[in-house]
């Protein structure tokens, strides 16, 4: 014995559910790449980076000085276009460590050097890093947020 108000609330329920979820636009933007680690490491005379080649996206620095004064870094693009750094960090004491993260979005060579830059006056050897094409989306990579 259903009433046809019953009944009606019941289509009316469906119709509202089956509706939960559905967009206009359809597709979903894709994840960016997942971020790359690299390591860093200072010592007195200069910057070593592994890897060296990385594709672009977003790139996390783990850094270690061991050297024996602070030392702040700095992530400068090459070439023409040198000049501003991409991200820098505060003085690393010695035996510490920092992180920075740079999100890369074109393809080319970048320094990663102490203090002020590649002719800073602490003598330390810059290292150079090579950004290839971007790296393909998450989407598929299992653990990603």
């Amino acid at each position: 014995m259903c009433s046809r108000t019953t009944i009606a609330m019941l289509a009316c329920s469906a119709v509202a559910v089956s509706a939960c979820g559905s967009s206009a636009t359809g597709a979903t933007t894709p994840r960016p790449p997942a971020p790359v680690n690299l390591t860093v490491f200072i010592d007195n005379s200069r910057v070593s980076v592994s890897p060296t080649i990385v594709g672009a996206g977003p790139v996390e620095f783990i850094i270690t000085n061991q050297a024996t004064q602070a030392e702040s870094v700095a992530i400068l693009p090459s070439g023409a276009s040198a000049g501003r750094p991409l991200a820098s960090t505060a003085p690393i004491n010695p035996e510490a460590t920092a992180q920075i993260t740079v999100d890369f979005s074109s393809p080319g060579k970048y320094s990663v050097a102490t203090g002020g830059g590649p002719g800073s006056s602490s003598g330390i050897r810059a290292a150079s890093i090579h950004i290839g094409a971007k790296r393909a989306s998450s989407d598929n990579q299992l653990l990603q947020p």
